[in-house]
């Protein structure tokens, strides 16, 4: 089966709020939640009919909050100056050892509600990734329910000295924290490093400024140079190869590791696989240098890239027509020749970008399904969709912290209409539902990837800028009489009826040959069209693409010869 994974925030998920309800900036009392318990068998089994084989539930570890927590949970309260939202920032990490209290119906049991959570959904098929956060954690991190036989983070910081290889913080001797908000009463002194390189005291709005830097033991010199301190081990790595340890211990069955060109590659190069010999869990890196992502992968010894650089910002450019459609090919190419299929995560959205049906990206569910399509059946490679991604999802809420940016806010309380009632009838989703068991199919994860542009560019008769299409081919040793040996996917990116011209790659070259085939024009929604088809080097057979529209054609062999690339 085919990776695929989902990713939700857990408070969004199940938070059965009337949109027409909510408050924004509102608290946890006027807006509500969802917890794991939402997470329940019909919620499983609606994951499981996506084709969906790993949960990735955002916010499970205990994160700054403005919400109170002190009096009817066993956690302190955060100070609000240094929260983003009501509801805060899932990566603002205040205990790497505790589950999140406002994500559960007990909090005195949310240890106990989070396995029950894991168990249930390893019974349904799935695995579950959570977040790792090894870059930063809340300015007032507490670690209060840290094992008796760990050290809480900076516990034991030496916080006269800018840098110690046992410091798990970087320090502003002589400097006090001065926040964004001027008139706030948070005391910090001496200042600590804010989350995104920010070497000052005075971080601005723009910074991670609720966040402060790790330090993994590497001392950044002021004139942009930086000496490693590795040997012996620094405290941070044995703190954080601890945590990982922890939660898989608990039952996740992988890391979404958070920003991990921002922590020396020699730390994962040395946790990975101490922690993969203890337990089968999956890395999955967050990374956005495309120069990195070799390093990552043999250096960092990570499992899973993200693609954003690569075909995720390919694809963005194409759909706002800030490229030409020869951008895809070129990507896949290059990605097909540079990787293996299940080194990269391919998507369209997540919780940091634009939404795909958002004005700022591809508008429509409609336009984004096509942009969607081609991705997903490029390669066999893993796939992660964003919770409401399949019902079209666009972002334009103002939730309070977040406004309509085209984001769905992960800062703070607010529903997603669209989750709460999951409309089996609903077009987008029954279009993605299709799309997702194509993505399932033996030539999408078996099939050879063919070029079949160029051949249609020097035909013409269509906008070969703005339309584009592509053939999965199984090999000849794996052809059968009447089953399917290939598909190709054509997409149409104008707003005008394009005819494109479908050639097979095997008879470009053998004129005097010719194939019956059998053609099935698959599109969303749509009733399956037959027919049967002579591919000809001299005549393509002309393909009818809708505006903005997608579609699969399945081929499948009328008689006994076979194709070959």
């Amino acid at each position: 089966m085919r990776t695929v994974i989902y990713s939700t925030l857990v408070r969004l998920w199940g938070n059965q709020k009337p949109h027409a309800q909510l408050t924004p900036y509102g608290t946890l009392e006027q807006n509500g939640t969802g917890t794991l318990e939402d997470f329940d068998d019909a919620a499983l089994d609606y994951l499981t009919s996506l084709g969906v084989s790993h949960l990735w539930p955002i916010g499970i570890i205990r994160h700054a909050t403005q919400t109170p927590l002190h009096g009817w949970t066993d956690c302190p309260d955060q100070h609000p100056d240094i929260v983003k939202g009501q509801a805060g920032s899932p990566y603002a990490i205040t205990d790497y050892y505790d589950v999140h209290p406002t994500i559960v119906r007990d909090p005195m049991k949310r240890r106990e509600t989070f396995r029950s959570f894991i168990d249930r959904c390893h019974r349904h098929g799935l695995k579950v990734i959570i977040d790792f956060v090894p870059n930063h954690v809340s300015r007032q991190y507490d670690g209060t329910h840290t094992p008796e036989r760990a050290t809480p983070l900076g516990a034991q910081d030496d916080r006269s000295k800018a840098f110690d290889p046992n410091n798990n913080f970087y320090y502003l001797p002589g400097s006090s924290l001065q926040l964004p908000n001027r008139s706030s009463s948070y005391h910090e002194e001496p200042a600590r490093v804010t989350g995104n390189d920010c070497w000052s005291a005075t971080p601005s709005a723009n910074d991670w400024y609720e966040t402060v830097k790790l330090n993994y033991g590497v001392d950044y010199r002021p004139d942009r140079s930086s000496v490693a301190h590795f040997d012996p081990i620094p405290a941070t790595w044995l703190q954080m190869r601890d945590i990982l340890c922890y939660w898989a211990a608990e039952g996740v069955d992988g890391f979404r590791c958070d920003m991990v060109e921002m922590v020396p590659v020699a730390f994962w190069h040395w946790v990975i696989p101490q922690v993969q010999e203890k337990y089968p869990v999956t890395f999955v890196a967050e990374i956005y240098q495309i120069d990195n992502y070799c390093k990552y992968l043999a250096d960092g010894c990570f499992d899973l890239l993200y693609d954003k650089s690569g075909l995720y910002d390919t694809l963005y450019q194409v759909v706002t027509q800030e490229r030409s459609v020869s951008a895809i090919e070129e990507r896949l190419i290059s990605n097909n020749k540079e990787y293996a299929p299940d080194e990269l995560l391919y998507f369209l959205e997540n919780h940091d970008e634009v939404r795909l049906a958002s004005p700022y990206f591809a508008d429509t569910a409609r336009r984004g399904l096509t942009a969607m399509t081609l991705l997903a059946l490029a390669t066999p490679s893993p796939l992660l969709l964003y919770a409401g991604q399949e019902y079209g999802e666009r972002g334009l809420d103002a939730e309070g912290y977040s406004g309509p940016d085209g984001r769905t806010t992960i800062f703070d309380y607010w529903s997603i209409p669209a989750l709460g009632h999951r409309d089996p009838a609903d077009p987008t989703y029954q279009s993605y539902q299709w799309l997702m068991r194509w993505a399932q199919h033996p030539v999408i994860l078996r099939g050879a990837f063919h070029s079949i542009q160029e051949q249609a560019r020097a035909w013409g008769g269509f906008n070969a800028e703005r339309t584009y299409g592509y053939l999965r081919l199984l090999d000849p040793a794996e052809q059968q009489a009447g089953e399917t040996i290939g598909i190709a996917v054509l997409g149409n990116f104008t707003a005008d009826l394009q005819r494109y011209p479908l050639f097979l790659p095997s008879l470009e070259k053998a004129f005097e040959r010719q194939r019956l085939l059998r053609v099935t024009h698959h599109t969303p929604l749509e009733k399956p069209d037959e027919q049967l088809y002579a591919f000809q080097p001299w005549a393509p057979l002309m393909v009818e693409l809708a505006p903005f529209g997608i579609q699969i054609l399945e081929l499948q062999n009328a008689n006994l010869n076979q194709i070959s690339g």
